[in-house]
């Protein structure tokens, strides 16, 4: 009797170390299998290559996105591209690493910063469903709080699928399903604070405030017209952005004015946030004035804001940049100097075109594009490894150099000198039709008698 109870302990045993296992092991290693798989489930796979830098880096982080997902209903793996390039392609996998939401035939893409917060945010909204439920003021409130920092829309009024603006509504929601949080609830639903003018309607939530939708034409409301609306809302007055996040502003068809910090460097630390307060201050108590043509934001993040400008900025500054045309306006003065209405006057000589703009699309600038990008790369292999560095451009300079060095050292051969030897030897050469006299006695041949 207790040998079979040594076997439950050992399997009950076993199977708690391989549960442990698994979740310090981290997120399931995908093969081919997964595109026979792809509807059996919900499925979150980073696409990586095993020598890609970026990808280790990622690794701690979407480990941390495992954790937070494993009882979400969220199958989290990662596969290998290069190994599994059929896979890759059927995904249209293009770089790496790149995140994926799989969900039968629909599939996402994350295009945003690669921090857990924003992988899991990614994930919870291709999840769905793209309308959720607010039935009483209560779940209002948890919706409320959970959005603080971020944005929500909320369609107000019956949820009649043969609403023309609930319908456009949801199909909106749907393709935009991973872009932002839609909710719908009727009247009740609200807090007795919030009031809509018209019933049913469409509010957003963002900065400690709400706004309502409002049609050119009253009483005729267009999908466009609703979707212009969204994409001009979706984002808070003054966001945090990294350089990945800046792809998706572009669709806001605005003027992207990017306040660039340096987080890191301690002594400006009083000028980064005095920049950053004068910025916010427009972008908040400016809205009427600038909010249809401008999206205010900050970023930590020189590199990116290097390469928009090509040049290598003084940190704190403010860089416009029109996504549309590649072009960028430099706030050329000391960032110090920069007041609330300095800044709006800045701005307001954007708009009227009054500031030289930079950058551009054309050829000159695709051949600078390149040029920096080389300088740019070769100073980031210098700044990441020394030895690295005189690996890749010192011995190939030194052998060039030593190459360079005997071929112009090397001693030319006179075609019209010859040596002694071949002088004597020239000496006792005999043309094939030159005549020799000789004096030696030679046969006589006689002739034959008759």
């Amino acid at each position: 009797m207790a040998a079979p109870i040594k076997i439950i302990k050992i399997i009950f045993v076993y199977g708690h170390f391989c549960q442990f296992l698994h979740i310090c092991l981290g997120q399931v290693e995908l093969n081919d299998q997964l595109l026979e798989k792809r509807k059996e489930g919900m499925w979150l796979v980073e696409f990586y290559a095993p020598w890609c830098g970026h990808c280790k880096k990622l690794e701690p982080i979407y480990h941390q996105v495992y954790l937070s997902l494993r009882n979400s209903g969220i199958i989290v793996g990662k596969i290998d591209s290069t190994r599994y390039s059929s896979v890759a392609s059927e995904f249209d996998v293009r770089g790496f690493p790149t995140i994926k939401f799989i969900n039968g035939e629909k599939v996402y893409t994350h295009r945003g910063d690669r921090s857990k917060e924003d992988i899991i945010d990614f994930a919870t909204k291709a999840k769905g469903p793209s309308v959720r439920k607010i039935t009483s003021s209560g779940r209002f409130s948890e919706a409320k709080t959970k959005h603080a920092s971020s944005v929500f829309f909320m369609f107000v009024g019956d949820d009649d699928a043969n609403n023309d603006l609930f319908k456009k509504y949801s199909s909106l929601a749907e393709k935009n399903i991973i872009d932002g949080y839609f909710y719908s609830g009727s009247m009740n639903a609200l807090p007795s604070n919030i009031k809509a003018t018209v019933n049913p309607t469409v509010l957003v939530f963002k900065d400690n405030s709400e706004f309502e939708f409002k049609e050119s034409n009253p009483g005729v409301v267009t999908y466009e017209e609703l979707e212009k609306w969204f994409n001009q809302e979706r984002f808070p007055a003054f966001p945090k952005v990294m350089g990945g996040g800046l792809n998706e502003m572009a669709n806001s068809g605005k003027y992207l004015v990017l306040t660039i910090i340096n987080s890191e460097d301690k002594s400006l630390h009083d000028q980064c946030e005095k920049l950053k307060n004068v910025v916010r201050e427009v972008a908040r108590n400016k809205r009427e004035k600038f909010h249809n043509s401008f999206q205010f934001l900050w970023m930590p993040d020189e590199e990116t804001a290097n390469s928009i400008t090509m040049s290598f900025l003084v940190v704190p500054t403010v860089v416009v940049l029109e996504t549309s045309s590649h072009l960028f306006y430099l706030w050329d003065k000391n960032s110090t100097q920069l007041t609330v209405s300095s800044l709006e006057k800045f701005l307001d000589e954007i708009v009227e075109e009054k500031i030289i703009a930079y950058g551009g699309s054309g050829y000159l600038q695709k051949l600078k594009r390149i040029g920096f990008d080389f300088v740019t790369t070769v100073l980031s292999i210098w700044q990441a490894s020394r030895w690295l560095f005189l690996l890749m451009f010192g011995l190939p300079t030194v052998i060039i150099s030593i190459v360079c060095y005997s071929l112009c050292c090397m001693e030319t051969l006179d075609d019209g000198a010859t040596s002694e030897d071949d002088e004597e030897y020239d000496e006792d050469m005999i043309e094939p039709n030159e005549y020799v006299e000789d004096d030696s006695p030679r046969p006589v041949a006689h002739e034959k008698s008759e």
